[in-house]
């Protein structure tokens, strides 16, 4: 009778400690909410922010040229929520606006060629990166 009692209460009590952890947990993430939504708006403002006139020196990784910012922009914002210094660069080619997705700047070829490396190994399907490219890019 005794042990038979003794496993109802510590099944009751594992009952009660796994709902306090999840209350826990939830205030937890109700708290770190605001803080989500602020970085997703400092998000939103820095991707639509597009290089017009580069002022850096070196390598980068080429992964697209389009003439459509807004798919130039999501691209660059893919790979920058994965960690990557990826930006955009608007040029002009015969009097059309061409968008170019980088990452970058690396200061030698050889991170350039490494960040390739390692972008053809993580995402091996996207089309992008299969057919990705590095460019040098000295100060005017």
């Amino acid at each position: 009778m005794i042990s038979n009692q003794t496993g109802k209460t510590s099944k009751r009590m594992l009952a009660m400690i796994a709902v306090a952890v999840v209350i826990v947990g939830y205030f937890a993430f109700k708290k770190r909410a605001p803080i989500m939504n602020t970085v997703s708006s400092i998000a939103t403002t820095v991707s639509e922010t597009i290089i017009s006139d580069p002022n850096y020196t070196g390598y980068a990784v080429q992964l697209m040229a389009t003439r459509y910012k807004t798919q130039a922009v999501q691209l660059m914002n893919d790979f920058a929520r994965d960690g990557y210094s990826a930006f955009v660069l608007a040029t002009n080619l015969r009097g059309q606006p061409i968008y170019k997705v980088r990452i970058g700047p690396y200061s030698y070829k050889s991170e350039a060629v490494a960040i390739k490396d390692k972008l053809k190994r993580r995402y091996s399907r996207n089309r992008y990166v299969r057919s990705s490219l590095v460019i040098y890019l000295p100060k005017l």
